[in-house]
């Protein structure tokens, strides 16, 4: 009830946005970490509490200019209670589990006040204001991360970067979506590290491999020395460190092979960051002709040992429902004359996380996220010329 109804408040969502932590308890609005000083000239932090009026549980204006608190009471840089909006000091039970210490009465110039956020911000100004003379840079703007209540939440805690940058709705076409990755070398691990940030229903990750030192310098963030010295599976590492943040991670310990190829089938998307062109065409026409959409990552990276430089490019390719007789024109696969250029055993970090990010636009374009005139289903990036090359399928 509290996350609905704030987020379904713009004034509330605002002041969240802004960084206030806010909870909803019995009909009142709760203001935490609001900075004071107290009658030692202490800074303290207290709770800021207002009643809440809803229409339909959506709080619009309120109903009058009181609020309570929650600590000691509040003074100005001397110690002395802050008088003018001082009505009472008493203790006084709002709810069975809410006990408020003050009650104050500030009106605005105006003689109501248009919404929440006038009235939560002019009170925090006027309890934090001696605060913020005896110790600079103090503020109730704490940005507190907040857990997700709602079972339905595939995140661990609120995705609050969403309702800031108010795409909120955009961000549904995610939702009940399963995501099937196949390879977690450096570009899978940084597909998993994007794709985890949307709300898909869940994420599957299928490999065999263990993690070992090498693969840490090409791996989102930075693996602990201490699980290097166990060498986990790479699925197992990144599912635990990805359910810190998103709940619907499964770890498969095995490689695609004939025996359960079949399985991709029953996802929605498939990545696949592999550099075995076995698997690669194995995928391919097990998923040929199904409601199943891959996106193929391809990466090539050489060393020019004259010149000691490194070029490379990196490619990625769709192939949907709609769309799949391009795979033998634009893919390596099996014994396929360019396969070579994607087989080299350099890999590079940025690469390695420039070709997952290209791959992860090509799906959000997919699912209607961004919009797209293009409709490329194939597209490289090389480094020697800084250009990206669209291929559209009715024109190759």
């Amino acid at each position: 009830m509290s996350l609905s109804l704030i987020s379904r408040s713009p004034h509330l969502q605002r002041l969240r946005n802004e960084g206030y932590d806010l909870e909803v308890n019995s009909g009142f609005l709760l203001v935490r970490d609001v900075p004071y000083v107290d009658a030692q000239r202490q800074v303290q932090r207290g709770i800021l509490v207002v009643k809440l009026d809803l229409t339909a549980d959506v709080a619009e204006r309120p109903g009058d200019h009181t609020a309570y608190f929650i600590g000691n009471c509040p003074c100005d840089t001397q110690g002395r209670q802050i008088e003018q909006i001082l009505n009472k000091s008493q203790t006084e039970h709002l709810a069975p589990d809410l006990t408020a210490n003050h009650f104050f009465s500030a009106k605005p110039r105006s003689g109501a006040y248009e919404d929440y956020y006038e009235k939560v911000t002019l009170y925090v100004t006027l309890i934090s204001g001696p605060a913020t003379v005896l110790q600079p840079g103090v503020t109730a703007q704490t940005f507190a991360p907040i857990r997700a209540q709602s079972k339905e939440s595939v995140f661990a805690y609120l995705d609050t970067a969403s309702t800031r940058a108010e795409i909120v709705m955009p961000m549904e076409k995610f939702k009940g979506l399963r995501i099937a990755l196949v390879g977690l070398g450096g570009t899978g691990a940084y597909i998993l590290d994007l794709v985890s940030k949307t709300p898909v229903a869940e994420i599957h990750l299928f490999d065999g491999d263990l993690l070992h030192q090498h693969n840490a310098f090409r791996y989102p963030g930075a693996v602990p020395f201490a699980k290097l010295e166990h060498a986990p599976l790479k699925v197992e590492y990144l599912r635990e460190v990805y359910s810190h943040l998103h709940t619907g991670i499964v770890a498969h310990p095995c490689m695609i092979t004939a025996d359960n190829v079949s399985e991709l089938r029953s996802f929605d998307y498939v990545f696949l960051s592999v550099d075995r062109t076995d698997v690669r065409e194995l995928v391919v026409k097990e998923l040929r002709g199904t409601s199943t959409s891959l996106l193929d990552v391809g990466m090539g990276v050489h060393l020019v040992r004259d010149t000691q430089q490194i070029w490379g490019v990196c490619r990625v390719t769709t192939l949907t429902a709609e769309y799949h007789d391009h795979a033998a024109r634009t893919l390596p696969l099996g014994e396929a004359e360019g396969d070579a250029l994607y087989r080299s055993n350099i890999q590079i970090a940025d690469l390695n996380s420039l070709n997952a990010a290209m791959a992860v636009g090509m799906w959000k374009r997919l699912c209607g996220f961004y919009a797209d005139n293009s409709r490329a289903n194939h597209f490289t990036f090389t480094t020697n010329s800084n250009e990206m090359a669209n291929s559209e399928g009715e024109e190759e």
